[in-house]
């Protein structure tokens, strides 16, 4: 009976698995193996509990353990361990056994299981409680220092980390500070604030990372990301900070030497030309003059140009066309100017996207000093080729620099400096708005969402992880993020057409040269069209008054 006990428990905890400590006979444990199968569960007998050192932690795995009366030791091996269990049984009550770390073990009425009701939960909500209510247990929260500096700031550690005014400083550290906290809350702990010097590196035991690995502090007071080497050494309880982390500097707008052609398409030039070659047929057909009739060419093209009109139709008809002509033009002109500024408005800034086209470009590159940034990027190899380029190209012995130095040297215009976006807005507020909108940005670490961390498989990881999303489903980590979170200063000129540059115009100013060096070649060539044509009127002209004065003569 007690089998099917088992069972349903382990049912309950949505295990399909069990693993036996008992020292058994080998009869015995078929016979039980039999049974807990005819229940739909697997099981394995073991009278070592090292087995448990080779589950992998990632699956449900069920531990059943017996122990016979003498318990002296863990395992007793019995001659006839049966011959108390077997009894038939109709009701087991089940408890839960809650061992806190100061106050030691209680047992407590949990569940119980009947033949006739089967598994029955009576206190879950009492368990729940229970697991939630450390009863002021010191938890230690291993914070790095980051920007903080007695010297630079007027107070403790922990003044800086819950001071409002400058919470654009280390909101990785302050965001996974604050979230401990209201987790430590969560659960009625106490904390301890341990100070380290690096964040997530293990060059020395000063770590943050290496404190929360060993289990020598249980939640980490800054974020990290999820990689997949971390997972081994860390259990993550909750997201919090959406972080990212690149270079910024300021691009200048591509220039767009087809921005007078850009606007239409192709075919809706042709239909333009179509339009002018059959007003131009119109006009000369309905002109009245020999004047009209010449100047009908030009008459459409100034109007088209929205230009003054060599002539004006005398008759009826040749009005009408020339106020359709008008009209049409008219039109033509509001779709075009309306294109082009919508081409401005829309324009991209010209500048490297990826880090190895900055690492071929003009700019010169610098960065933040976090250790992160040295021994994940900067000061270590990595098997990233773009990075490790752009590196060996353009790294100087002035990277690192202050973050107030990095902005002076991002608006001077010839820097891209690398630090967390976060950090950095703020510092744009002296930046003119044409500088603003000329912000660009190369991701290093495109934005993901961070965590909190505590030690791998520790004693408080699910408590962690329940008090975590009661966080995020009430809201609180949402409003903790708001309120540190800076977003990007607005490019109010982005409301306004960009202004027209010179290498905009570039290619129109080299056709006017060219259309006016044109045009006095012509007056040339039509210059001495007209001698020639002249020299040889002389010579036909000559002859004949000759002639004429010949025959005078010779009449006389």
């Amino acid at each position: 009976m007690w089998v099917q006990a088992v069972a349903e428990f382990f049912k309950y905890k949505v295990v399909s698995s069990i693993i036996v400590l008992a020292c058994w006979p080998p009869k015995e444990q078929i016979r039980i193996i039999g049974e807990i199968s005819h229940h739909g569960l697997s099981a394995t007998f073991s009278c070592d509990p090292g087995i448990l050192d080779y589950e992998r932690h990632g699956y449900l795995q069920g531990v059943l353990y017996l122990v016979g009366n003498d318990d002296s030791f863990m395992f007793k091996k019995v001659t006839n361990p049966l011959s108390d269990i077997t009894k038939p049984i109709t009701s087991i009550a089940i408890d839960d056994v809650y061992v806190h770390p100061r106050d030691g073990v209680s047992a407590h009425r949990w569940a119980y299981w009947a033949s006739s009701t089967g598994f029955v939960l009576t206190h879950d909500r009492e368990r729940i409680l229970r697991r939630l209510d450390l009863k002021e247990y010191p938890w230690r929260i291993a914070t790095p220092i980051g920007h903080y500096s007695s010297e630079k700031y007027d107070g403790t550690f922990v003044d800086f980390l819950v001071d409002e005014s400058i919470s654009d400083q280390d909101p990785g550290i302050r965001s996974g500070y604050s979230t401990s906290m209201l987790l430590i809350e969560a659960v009625n702990a106490r904390d301890i604030l341990i100070e380290n010097e690096l964040w997530a590196t293990m060059v020395n035991n000063d770590s943050m990372y290496l404190m929360v690995s060993e289990g020598t502090a249980d939640l980490s007071g800054a974020i990290l990301r999820i990689l997949l080497a971390r997972t081994f050494d860390l259990d993550y309880v909750v997201p919090i900070w959406p972080f990212s982390v690149g270079f910024t500097y300021l691009a200048e707008r591509e220039s767009a030497s087809n921005m007078f052609l850009e606007p239409f398409s192709p075919g809706v030039w042709w239909s333009c030309l179509a339009i002018m070659a059959v007003l131009a047929l119109v006009e000369r057909f309905t002109a009245k003059t020999p004047l009209e009739k010449d100047g009908a060419f030009y008459t459409v093209l100034t109007t088209w140009l929205q230009q003054d009109a060599s002539a004006v139709p005398e008759s009826a008809s040749g009005r009408f066309a020339f106020t359709v002509l008008s009209v049409s033009a008219m039109l033509v002109h509001a779709y075009y100017t309306s294109a082009i500024v919508s081409a401005l408005m829309s324009t991209g800034r010209g500048g490297p996207d990826s880090l190895r086209a900055l690492a071929d470009s003009k700019y010169a590159i610098g960065s933040e000093d976090y250790d992160y940034m040295r021994y994940l990027f900067f000061d270590v190899e990595t098997n990233w080729e773009d990075l490790e380029y752009l590196k060996k190209k353009k790294k100087t012995s002035k990277f690192y620099q202050d973050l107030s130095r990095g902005v002076e040297l991002i608006q001077q215009g010839n820097t891209a400096f690398h630090t967390e976006y976060n950090q950095i807005y703020p510092h744009f507020k002296t930046f003119s708005d044409d500088h603003i909108c000329k912000l660009q940005h190369v991701d290093t670490i495109p934005e993901t969402l961070s965590w909190v961390t505590t030690t791998k498989n520790g004693q408080w990881t699910q408590v962690l992880r329940s008090a975590g999303g009661w966080l995020v489903e009430t809201g609180l980590s949402k409003r903790l993020v708001s309120r540190l979170r800076i977003p990007h200063p607005p490019c109010r000129a982005s409301l306004l057409a960009e202004r027209v540059k010179l290498g905009d115009i570039a290619p129109l100013l080299a056709l006017t040269v060219f259309g006016a060096f044109l045009s006095v070649v012509m007056l040339g060539a039509e210059i001495m069209y007209h001698k020639a044509k002249a020299g040889r009127m002389e010579v036909e002209v000559k002859p004949s008054l000759i002639d004429d004065v010949d025959v005078e003569r010779y009449m006389e």
